[in-house]
Parts: C-alpha cells; sequence; structure tokens
C-alpha cells in the first residue's frame, strides 16, 4: 500500500509504498494536569488555586474541540472563535488587580488619531496571577490545543509576548479598526493567531468597547463581541482580518476595559513573501490625506518621520 500523504506541505514525492497515513489535522492534546493531586495547588495573595483547575477540562474534550473546529470552519467575516470559561475565575481575577500594580513609566501608551490604549511592553515583570497566565497559554499543550481548534499546524509561541501582555484601554480609548502585523518585529516568524482573554466584569454595553469584525470590503461590521470576563476570543492574521473597537470609550471614570493578550506564529511564510519588508499594523483609513500619512510613517525611518512632524506641528 502506497503511503498517502495528506500534508500539503509535504514535498516528498518519490516515497516508497509503505503502510504508514501522515496527517496534518493537529491532536486534541492530553490533560496535563492528569496526574496532580488536589492538593498540588498555587496561592495568590492568599487566594489558593488548585493547579488541576487553573483551566477548564473542557478544553481537553475531543468533542468540544471539535464544536470548536466547526465553529471556526464556519465563522465570519474571516476565521475566528469566541468562547466563554476557558480559566479558573479566581486567576483572571487576580490578574486584572495587577493592572494596578503597573506604575507610569510601566505602562506604554499607544496614541495616535486611530488609537489611545495602554499596553505592559514586552519582557516586561508582571504579578504572579498574570505571569501564570502567560505560562498557561505559552504551554506546549495550549499551543497544541490552538492548533488543532484553529486549524493552523506548527504554531509557535512568543514567551516574550511581543504586541501582546496586559492592554488596557481607559474613558475616551479607542483602538481603530486595524489589521495586525503580519511577521514578529524581531525574529521574523508570519503572525498566524491574536488572542485575548477579557477580565471586564458587569459590562455595561451602553459604555462601547465591543471588538468589531469587519467585512473584507472594509464597509461595515459584520459582528460585535461584548470584552465580557472569561471571555477568549482567537482570531486568525490574513489580509482581511480587519477589528478593532473603534469608537471612544464611555466608561465612568476609572472603570477601564482590559484583556490580557498574546500571539502565536509560524515558519511557513513563502520565500517570496518573506523577501517583502514587513508590514506593521494596519489602520483601516478613510479619508484619502490620512491614507498617504499612514503609508509615509510606514515607509519612513523614524528619524525622518519625527522630523517632519516637527517640521510640520502634527
Amino acid at each position: 500500500m502506497r503511503a498517502r500523504v495528506d500534508d500539503p506541505e509535504c514535498a516528498c514525492s518519490n516515497l516508497p509504498e509503505v503502510p504508514i497515513v501522515i496527517t496534518v489535522r493537529p491532536a486534541v492534546p492530553a490533560n496535563p494536569f492528569r496526574h496532580h493531586d488536589p492538593a498540588d495547588s498555587v496561592t495568590i495573595r492568599g487566594r489558593r488555586i488548585a493547579l488541576g483547575d487553573l483551566v477548564d477540562p473542557k478544553v481537553f474534550d475531543p468533542d468540544h474541540v471539535a464544536r470548536l473546529q466547526a465553529t471556526v470552519a464556519a465563522a465570519t467575516p474571516f476565521p475566528h472563535l469566541v468562547d466563554d470559561g476557558w480559566f479558573n475565575p479566581d486567576l483572571l481575577e487576580l490578574a486584572s488587580e495587577e493592572f494596578a500594580t503597573l506604575g507610569a513609566p510601566e505602562w506604554t501608551e499607544w496614541a495616535s488619531r486611530h488609537q489611545q490604549i495602554f499596553r505592559s511592553p514586552p519582557k516586561q515583570a508582571l504579578g504572579p496571577a498574570s505571569t501564570l497566565y502567560f505560562q498557561l497559554v505559552n504551554a506546549g499543550w495550549f499551543v497544541d490545543f490552538l492548533s488543532a481548534v484553529m486549524g493552523v499546524p506548527h504554531l509557535i509561541a512568543d514567551a516574550h509576548l511581543h504586541g501582546g501582555g496586559l492592554h488596557e484601554s481607559r474613558t475616551g480609548g479607542r483602538f481603530g479598526i486595524h489589521r495586525d502585523f503580519d511577521r514578529h518585529l524581531h525574529n521574523g516568524l508570519q503572525n498566524e493567531l491574536s488572542m485575548m482573554t477579557y477580565l471586564n466584569k458587569d459590562w455595561d454595553p451602553a459604555w462601547g468597547g465591543a471588538l468589531e469584525l469587519w467585512d473584507k470590503a472594509q464597509k461595515r461590521s459584520l459582528r460585535t463581541i461584548a470584552p465580557e470576563f472569561n471571555r477568549t476570543v482567537v482570531l486568525c492574521h490574513g489580509p482581511a482580518s480587519f477589528h478593532g473597537h473603534p469608537h471612544p470609550l464611555a466608561t465612568p471614570e476609572g472603570t477601564t476595559r482590559r484583556s490580557l493578550s498574546s500571539y502565536y506564529y509560524s515558519n511557513r511564510m513563502p520565500p517570496d513573501a518573506a523577501a517583502q519588508p514587513p508590514r506593521s499594523t494596519q489602520f483601516l483609513i478613510w479619508k484619502p490625506g490620512e491614507r498617504l500619512r499612514e503609508v509615509a510613517r510606514n515607509v519612513a525611518p523614524p528619524f525622518v518621520w519625527n522630523a517632519l512632524k516637527r517640521t510640520f506641528k502634527r
């Protein structure tokens, strides 16, 4: 019997006739906590969480994963997933508390006509609950889980959280409709997925802040996703994956929109694409003058761009 090769990336055209079947569908990972004793736990600021309870067991259930796969396959306007309850609520509550521990120098503010958001910078020392969350989502078994659900083989996590980490929008803040950067700034790996877990309890829809997914014609939102507590959203990166929360937040002063964010990569970028310059975050811009300005900002070296801004005071 000749081996059946289902992997389209496989270049083996002269395989011997051996009884082997190669498939690309990543397997659902086994529960990594299955050998833990119930007494094995972590305590953060006096709150004890059993290690086996850090994630919901449903993420290891093949039937649940199959339902998620079907949801992703049918998703519009581009492949994505919205699911609730993956992580222990106590862990996320503790992580939310840790946003307040970062002082002003430890936040990076991204402010322009298209965005006003705050992010923790890469390699930032985080609190214990936030650190534990990112250890979970960067673990090999979780990356395999995302591969299985999203149908993207051989995902690679980023322990330094380039573009990820703690994200916060404050009153009046927004993040214009955009498509994410196409590759990692330092290692050149292809951006495949972005994931965010929301930390907002009792979110009032009147405040705004819903994540909008726009159609590929870039004309309108086809889906809005409320940033509810313990809701995880995974977005496939692609040429039409425009998303954001573009309208200024109308939250009461002191109420913020918080999420924990991470990106996942692969090394499957075609050589011709890898030879092209990397593309930064691209905002969906309606006014021609603004589009020209954004192109100039992406092309010009930083010192040139800063000199132009000083010259024209813009």
